[in-house]
Protein backbone atom coordinates (compact mmCIF):
# COMPACT_ATOMS: atom_id res chain seq x y z
CA UNK A 1 0.00 0.00 0.00
CA UNK A 2 1.28 3.48 -1.14
CA UNK A 3 -0.20 5.86 1.03
CA UNK A 4 -0.09 9.95 -0.14
CA UNK A 5 -0.42 12.89 2.59
CA UNK A 6 -1.62 16.35 1.57
CA UNK A 7 -4.53 17.93 0.22
CA UNK A 8 -7.84 17.37 -1.00
CA UNK A 9 -9.37 20.34 -3.43
CA UNK A 10 -11.79 21.31 -5.92
CA UNK A 11 -10.12 22.43 -9.01
CA UNK A 12 -11.95 25.37 -10.58
CA UNK A 13 -10.46 25.13 -13.79
CA UNK A 14 -10.61 28.56 -15.84
CA UNK A 15 -9.54 28.11 -19.93
CA UNK A 16 -8.45 31.48 -21.48
CA UNK A 17 -7.00 32.45 -24.66
CA UNK A 18 -4.09 33.96 -22.57
CA UNK A 19 -2.81 34.38 -19.12
CA UNK A 20 -4.26 38.10 -18.08
CA UNK A 21 -2.11 41.13 -17.75
CA UNK A 22 -2.35 43.04 -14.01
CA UNK A 23 -6.16 45.38 -14.37
CA UNK A 24 -6.53 43.23 -17.37
CA UNK A 25 -10.36 41.57 -17.80
CA UNK A 26 -10.82 38.55 -20.17
CA UNK A 27 -13.79 36.08 -20.96
CA UNK A 28 -13.04 33.03 -20.01
CA UNK A 29 -13.97 30.36 -22.83
CA UNK A 30 -14.30 26.91 -20.75
CA UNK A 31 -14.84 26.31 -17.28
CA UNK A 32 -14.50 22.72 -15.81
CA UNK A 33 -14.85 22.26 -11.85
CA UNK A 34 -12.88 18.49 -10.70
CA UNK A 35 -11.46 17.23 -8.12
CA UNK A 36 -7.84 17.76 -7.18
CA UNK A 37 -5.52 18.56 -4.26
CA UNK A 38 -1.41 17.12 -5.23
CA UNK A 39 -1.54 14.23 -3.10
CA UNK A 40 -5.53 13.30 -4.20
CA UNK A 41 -4.45 13.61 -8.40
CA UNK A 42 -0.78 11.68 -6.94
CA UNK A 43 -3.39 9.01 -5.32
CA UNK A 44 -5.86 8.67 -7.94
CA UNK A 45 -2.48 8.19 -10.49
CA UNK A 46 -1.01 5.72 -8.61
CA UNK A 47 -4.28 3.93 -8.30
CA UNK A 48 -4.73 3.53 -12.31
CA UNK A 49 -1.45 2.41 -12.43
CA UNK A 50 -2.64 -0.64 -10.60
CA UNK A 51 -1.15 0.35 -7.20
CA UNK A 52 -2.74 0.01 -3.38
CA UNK A 53 -3.51 3.58 -2.84
CA UNK A 54 -4.74 5.40 0.21
CA UNK A 55 -4.68 9.47 1.30
CA UNK A 56 -4.31 10.65 4.27
CA UNK A 57 -6.27 14.18 4.24
CA UNK A 58 -8.95 16.79 5.99
CA UNK A 59 -11.83 17.48 4.03
CA UNK A 60 -15.05 19.93 4.77
CA UNK A 61 -18.58 18.33 5.35
CA UNK A 62 -19.57 19.40 2.63
CA UNK A 63 -21.12 18.64 -0.98
CA UNK A 64 -17.74 19.75 -2.14
CA UNK A 65 -16.28 17.35 0.39
CA UNK A 66 -18.40 14.50 -0.49
CA UNK A 67 -17.78 14.42 -4.18
CA UNK A 68 -14.18 14.96 -3.87
CA UNK A 69 -14.45 11.79 -1.64
CA UNK A 70 -16.74 9.76 -3.88
CA UNK A 71 -14.22 10.39 -7.19
CA UNK A 72 -11.58 9.29 -4.72
CA UNK A 73 -13.64 5.72 -4.21
CA UNK A 74 -14.84 5.26 -7.45
CA UNK A 75 -10.88 5.43 -8.57
CA UNK A 76 -10.07 2.43 -6.12
CA UNK A 77 -8.44 5.00 -3.90
CA UNK A 78 -8.83 4.10 -0.15
CA UNK A 79 -10.32 6.55 1.36
CA UNK A 80 -10.70 5.30 5.46
CA UNK A 81 -7.85 7.64 6.51
CA UNK A 82 -9.40 10.90 5.56
CA UNK A 83 -10.78 12.72 8.42
CA UNK A 84 -13.83 14.74 7.97
CA UNK A 85 -13.95 18.00 9.60
CA UNK A 86 -17.64 19.68 10.62
CA UNK A 87 -16.71 23.43 10.44
CA UNK A 88 -14.39 23.94 7.72
CA UNK A 89 -15.06 24.40 4.36
CA UNK A 90 -13.31 21.92 1.58
CA UNK A 91 -10.92 23.61 0.06
CA UNK A 92 -10.61 25.05 -4.07
CA UNK A 93 -7.96 26.15 -6.27
CA UNK A 94 -8.72 28.40 -8.55
CA UNK A 95 -6.65 27.57 -12.21
CA UNK A 96 -6.14 29.85 -15.04
CA UNK A 97 -5.13 28.10 -18.30
CA UNK A 98 -4.08 30.04 -20.68
CA UNK A 99 -3.80 29.24 -24.96
CA UNK A 100 0.12 27.51 -24.85
CA UNK A 101 -0.78 25.01 -21.68
CA UNK A 102 0.42 27.88 -19.09
CA UNK A 103 -1.04 28.04 -15.33
CA UNK A 104 -2.09 30.08 -12.78
CA UNK A 105 -3.59 29.55 -9.51
CA UNK A 106 -5.47 30.70 -6.56
CA UNK A 107 -5.90 28.66 -3.69
CA UNK A 108 -8.24 28.56 -0.66
CA UNK A 109 -6.64 26.11 1.72
CA UNK A 110 -9.95 25.06 3.81
CA UNK A 111 -9.96 22.52 6.02
CA UNK A 112 -6.48 21.60 4.05
CA UNK A 113 -4.89 23.91 7.33
CA UNK A 114 -5.70 20.60 9.69
CA UNK A 115 -3.39 18.38 8.60
CA UNK A 116 -0.39 18.83 11.15
CA UNK A 117 2.33 16.91 12.79
CA UNK A 118 0.98 15.44 14.95
CA UNK A 119 -0.99 13.70 12.39
CA UNK A 120 1.89 11.69 11.14
CA UNK A 121 1.87 8.57 13.49
CA UNK A 122 3.01 5.52 13.54
CA UNK A 123 -0.55 4.02 12.98
CA UNK A 124 -0.60 6.34 10.09
CA UNK A 125 1.98 4.22 8.51
CA UNK A 126 1.12 1.14 9.62
CA UNK A 127 1.48 -1.68 6.67
CA UNK A 128 2.47 1.18 4.19
CA UNK A 129 5.39 0.86 1.86
CA UNK A 130 6.03 3.83 0.60
CA UNK A 131 4.61 7.33 2.11
CA UNK A 132 4.82 10.40 -0.14
CA UNK A 133 4.34 14.18 1.09
CA UNK A 134 2.53 15.95 -1.45
CA UNK A 135 2.64 20.17 -0.77
CA UNK A 136 3.01 19.95 2.15
CA UNK A 137 4.84 22.92 5.01
CA UNK A 138 8.41 21.88 6.29
CA UNK A 139 7.16 20.43 9.55
CA UNK A 140 4.39 17.96 8.41
CA UNK A 141 7.57 17.00 5.41
CA UNK A 142 9.82 16.51 8.82
CA UNK A 143 7.22 14.58 10.55
CA UNK A 144 6.70 12.39 7.56
CA UNK A 145 10.64 11.91 7.64
CA UNK A 146 11.45 11.06 11.07
CA UNK A 147 8.43 8.88 11.60
CA UNK A 148 9.29 6.74 8.36
CA UNK A 149 12.54 6.18 9.63
CA UNK A 150 11.48 4.97 13.21
CA UNK A 151 8.79 2.46 11.48
CA UNK A 152 11.15 1.35 8.46
CA UNK A 153 9.36 2.84 6.05
CA UNK A 154 10.28 4.07 2.90
CA UNK A 155 9.22 8.19 2.55
CA UNK A 156 9.38 10.44 -0.15
CA UNK A 157 8.19 14.14 -1.45
CA UNK A 158 7.45 16.09 -3.93
CA UNK A 159 9.49 19.90 -3.39
CA UNK A 160 7.37 22.50 -4.44
CA UNK A 161 7.60 26.26 -4.22
CA UNK A 162 5.89 26.22 -0.81
CA UNK A 163 8.59 24.75 1.06
CA UNK A 164 11.25 27.61 -0.70
CA UNK A 165 12.01 29.66 2.92
CA UNK A 166 14.64 31.73 3.36
CA UNK A 167 15.90 28.73 5.44
CA UNK A 168 17.33 26.76 2.56
CA UNK A 169 19.66 24.81 4.69
CA UNK A 170 17.13 23.87 6.80
CA UNK A 171 15.40 22.17 3.30
CA UNK A 172 18.42 20.66 1.99
CA UNK A 173 18.79 18.73 5.37
CA UNK A 174 15.19 17.74 5.53
CA UNK A 175 16.13 16.22 1.97
CA UNK A 176 17.93 14.05 2.54
CA UNK A 177 15.97 12.42 5.50
CA UNK A 178 13.49 10.83 2.77
CA UNK A 179 14.12 7.74 0.40
CA UNK A 180 12.80 9.53 -2.95
CA UNK A 181 12.68 13.24 -3.85
CA UNK A 182 10.80 14.86 -6.50
CA UNK A 183 11.53 18.38 -7.60
CA UNK A 184 11.52 20.96 -10.59
CA UNK A 185 14.28 22.73 -12.32
CA UNK A 186 13.10 26.27 -10.75
CA UNK A 187 13.29 24.68 -7.28
CA UNK A 188 16.32 23.17 -7.71
CA UNK A 189 18.53 26.08 -8.68
CA UNK A 190 16.30 27.91 -5.98
CA UNK A 191 17.64 25.44 -3.13
CA UNK A 192 20.82 24.46 -4.78
CA UNK A 193 22.25 27.44 -6.53
CA UNK A 194 23.07 25.79 -9.76
CA UNK A 195 21.40 24.60 -12.75
CA UNK A 196 20.68 20.79 -12.84
CA UNK A 197 22.85 18.20 -14.36
CA UNK A 198 22.87 14.77 -13.88
CA UNK A 199 26.54 14.82 -12.04
CA UNK A 200 25.07 18.09 -10.16
CA UNK A 201 22.04 16.04 -8.87
CA UNK A 202 23.77 13.39 -8.14
CA UNK A 203 26.19 15.12 -5.64
CA UNK A 204 23.78 16.03 -3.62
CA UNK A 205 22.45 12.74 -2.16
CA UNK A 206 23.35 11.67 1.23
CA UNK A 207 21.45 10.08 4.22
CA UNK A 208 18.64 8.56 3.76
CA UNK A 209 18.45 9.79 0.05
CA UNK A 210 18.45 6.81 -2.76
CA UNK A 211 16.80 8.44 -5.05
CA UNK A 212 16.53 12.29 -6.45
CA UNK A 213 14.62 13.16 -9.41
CA UNK A 214 14.47 16.67 -11.04
CA UNK A 215 11.82 17.71 -13.81
CA UNK A 216 12.94 19.50 -17.11
CA UNK A 217 9.54 20.31 -18.56
CA UNK A 218 10.28 20.01 -22.27
CA UNK A 219 13.37 18.92 -21.87
CA UNK A 220 12.23 15.33 -19.55
CA UNK A 221 14.09 14.70 -16.31
CA UNK A 222 17.57 13.84 -14.33
CA UNK A 223 17.74 11.02 -12.10
CA UNK A 224 20.21 10.30 -9.29
CA UNK A 225 21.14 7.34 -7.57
CA UNK A 226 24.10 6.62 -5.70
CA UNK A 227 25.30 4.63 -8.93
CA UNK A 228 24.00 6.18 -11.38
CA UNK A 229 22.81 9.86 -12.48
CA UNK A 230 21.15 10.21 -16.60
CA UNK A 231 18.89 12.56 -18.35
CA UNK A 232 15.78 11.28 -19.68
CA UNK A 233 14.26 12.96 -22.95
CA UNK A 234 10.56 14.29 -22.42
CA UNK A 235 8.01 12.87 -24.94
CA UNK A 236 6.88 15.72 -27.58
CA UNK A 237 3.29 16.25 -27.18
CA UNK A 238 1.01 18.63 -27.68
CA UNK A 239 0.52 20.27 -24.30
CA UNK A 240 -3.15 21.00 -23.59
CA UNK A 241 -2.70 21.76 -19.45
CA UNK A 242 0.49 21.33 -17.88
CA UNK A 243 -1.65 20.89 -14.08
CA UNK A 244 -0.97 17.59 -12.58
CA UNK A 245 2.04 16.58 -14.51
CA UNK A 246 4.26 17.04 -11.53
CA UNK A 247 2.16 14.68 -9.78
CA UNK A 248 1.68 12.12 -12.78
CA UNK A 249 5.47 12.24 -12.80
CA UNK A 250 5.49 11.08 -9.30
CA UNK A 251 2.92 8.65 -9.34
CA UNK A 252 4.02 6.97 -11.70
CA UNK A 253 7.84 6.69 -10.80
CA UNK A 254 7.27 5.21 -7.28
CA UNK A 255 4.33 3.14 -8.95
CA UNK A 256 7.29 1.32 -11.57
CA UNK A 257 9.82 1.62 -8.57
CA UNK A 258 8.21 -0.35 -6.05
CA UNK A 259 7.43 -2.93 -8.62
CA UNK A 260 11.19 -3.21 -9.11
CA UNK A 261 11.52 -1.89 -12.72
CA UNK A 262 14.93 -0.54 -13.66
CA UNK A 263 16.14 2.46 -12.42
CA UNK A 264 16.18 4.14 -16.27
CA UNK A 265 12.88 2.27 -17.13
CA UNK A 266 11.21 3.64 -13.94
CA UNK A 267 12.39 7.11 -15.04
CA UNK A 268 10.48 6.84 -18.31
CA UNK A 269 7.54 5.47 -17.78
CA UNK A 270 7.28 8.12 -15.28
CA UNK A 271 8.23 10.61 -17.71
CA UNK A 272 5.94 9.33 -20.42
CA UNK A 273 2.53 9.54 -17.54
CA UNK A 274 3.47 13.18 -17.08
CA UNK A 275 3.66 13.64 -20.71
CA UNK A 276 0.37 11.88 -21.39
CA UNK A 277 -1.05 13.87 -18.69
CA UNK A 278 -0.65 17.19 -19.74
CA UNK A 279 -2.33 16.32 -23.51
CA UNK A 280 -5.78 16.27 -21.19
CA UNK A 281 -7.29 19.40 -19.76
CA UNK A 282 -7.53 19.38 -15.65
CA UNK A 283 -5.35 17.48 -13.22
CA UNK A 284 -6.58 13.93 -13.88
CA UNK A 285 -8.40 13.57 -17.34
CA UNK A 286 -4.69 12.41 -19.04
CA UNK A 287 -3.92 10.26 -16.21
CA UNK A 288 -2.84 6.71 -17.53
CA UNK A 289 -2.98 2.74 -16.59
CA UNK A 290 0.35 1.33 -17.35
CA UNK A 291 -0.76 -0.55 -20.16
CA UNK A 292 -1.16 2.95 -21.91
CA UNK A 293 2.28 3.65 -20.73
CA UNK A 294 3.58 0.86 -22.40
CA UNK A 295 1.28 1.17 -25.91
CA UNK A 296 2.67 5.04 -25.83
CA UNK A 297 5.75 4.25 -25.43
CA UNK A 298 6.08 1.36 -28.00
CA UNK A 299 3.71 3.80 -30.53
CA UNK A 300 6.29 6.60 -29.95
CA UNK A 301 9.54 4.59 -30.36
CA UNK A 302 7.59 3.44 -33.80
CA UNK A 303 7.40 6.56 -34.82
CA UNK A 304 10.24 8.35 -34.32
CA UNK A 305 12.08 5.42 -36.28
Amino acid sequence: MILAIGNINLDWICTLPRLPEPDEKLNIQQLDIHPGGAASNFAVSLARLGSDATIFAHVGNDAEGTEALRSLKEEKVDTSRVIIEDTLSTGFVIILVGGNGQTMKLRFRGANTKLSPKDITPTLLEDIEIAHAASVPIPIAKKLATTSAKVGTRSSIDVGEELITPYLEEVRAMICSFSIVFMNKLVFERIFNEEPTPQKVQKELGGNLEVLNVTLGAKGSITATADTAFQTPAFNVTSVDTTGAGDAYGAGFIHFFNQHYPIEKTAERATAAAAMQITQPGARAGLPTAYEIEEFIKTYKQTMD
